[in-house]
């Protein structure tokens, strides 16, 4: 098809397939190939300056149909950990965001360090305990339908993992834990179905690999996450006649400011220091690491996209491998 010279200042990847895909803010990391910046001279295939200047072009060189700039999502638990660094993602690709934290200064700072990062995308914040009442989801809902219009995803990521035995743990603990995850996320849930259904749309329940393969060392996380599991297979089928997908992504111990918490809940049970439980945490699983908040967030906002469009009903480990079960 014959061949062109690109002159121009840019910030660049180049992926193993020599596609150079273009991203005004690249993050700091690697796409798997060499990146630069400054004047590119070099010479391109017609297919590659397609590939260049699709309007829905990745960073990693692929195209997705995914046009973030029309996405809307509601993130609960956004103004810290795997909850931020989804929301952060996001607007990276140009969608707008509610997130909602604990109370309003809260969730407005964190708002206003994603606008400060100069994004394409915007952001909103939203003040709010999630308590697992009704009320409260219709509440939040209304909130971010009157800040950025009808919602078309929905992510809920509060809450945390308790360390604890079942029968060791006083019964307020159990019932918080159910009230943020199990009744929050469903309350949330139920309020954003009409938005969702309006043009289809698209459910993540951030649980816990412990919901899956239970753990009678973290028993309200097993409890919660594995209702929770069970819940997001039974609404995938209910929402799907709505075009409404639902799935879940199951985070093992991952590097936020509530791993060491979980790791002095372990040290009390192990007689071991904090640092002996953190160090005993990261060497588990095979690949030596555990994974980090972006490493979350880039899955939840993969099967957010048009990517994952027959994705659903399901949920997906990410836990650098500790957790193996068949194949």
């Amino acid at each position: 098809l014959g061949r062109t010279r690109l002159e121009m200042p840019v910030e660049f990847v180049r992926n193993s397939t020599s596609t150079l895909a273009m991203n005004r803010r690249i993050p700091n990391g690697t796409y798997g190939g060499v990146r630069g910046r400054g004047l590119v001279t070099r010479p391109y295939s017609i297919i590659g300056m397609f590939v260049l200047f699709h309007p829905y072009a990745d960073t990693d060189g692929g195209i997705s149909m995914t046009n973030w700039a029309e996405f809307r999502v509601l993130i609960t638990g956004g103004t810290r950990g795997i909850g931020f660094a989804t929301a952060r993602l996001l607007t990276q690709r140009g969608a707008t965001v509610a997130i909602v934290g604990t109370d309003q200064a809260r969730a407005d700072e964190a708002a206003r360090r994603l606008a400060a990062e100069d994004r394409p995308g915007r952001a909103y914040g939203i003040g709010a305990i999630i308590d697992g009442k009704e009320t409260t989801g219709q509440m939040i809902v209304e909130r971010a339908r009157e800040c950025m219009g009808p919602l078309t995803a929905l992510v809920n990521a509060a809450g945390g993992a308790t360390v604890g035995h079942a029968l060791e743990l006083p019964w307020d603990v159990w019932q918080m834990d159910f009230d943020v995850k199990l009744w929050g996320y469903f309350s949330v849930i139920r309020a954003a179905v009409p938005d969702l259904s309006i043009k289809g749309g698209v459910i993540v329940n951030i649980l816990g690999v412990a919901g899956k393969d239970p753990n009678p060392r973290l028993a309200p996380s097993t409890a919660v996450n594995g209702a929770l599991r069970g819940l997001t297979k039974i609404l995938a089928d209910d929402l799907a006649p709505l075009n409404i997908r639902v799935v879940a992504v199951n985070p093992g111990a991952t590097e936020t400011d509530l791993l060491p918490k979980m790791a002095a809940g372990y040290a009390k049970m192990n007689g071991e220091t904090v640092r002996e439980a953190l160090a005993r945490m990261r060497a588990a699983g095979p690949l030596g690491r555990l994974p980090a908040a972006p490493d979350i967030a880039a899955t939840v906002v993969f099967l957010m996209s048009e990517d994952a469009a027959l994705i659903t009903g399901t949920s997906i480990d990410i836990d650098g491998g500790v957790h193996r079960g068949p194949a």
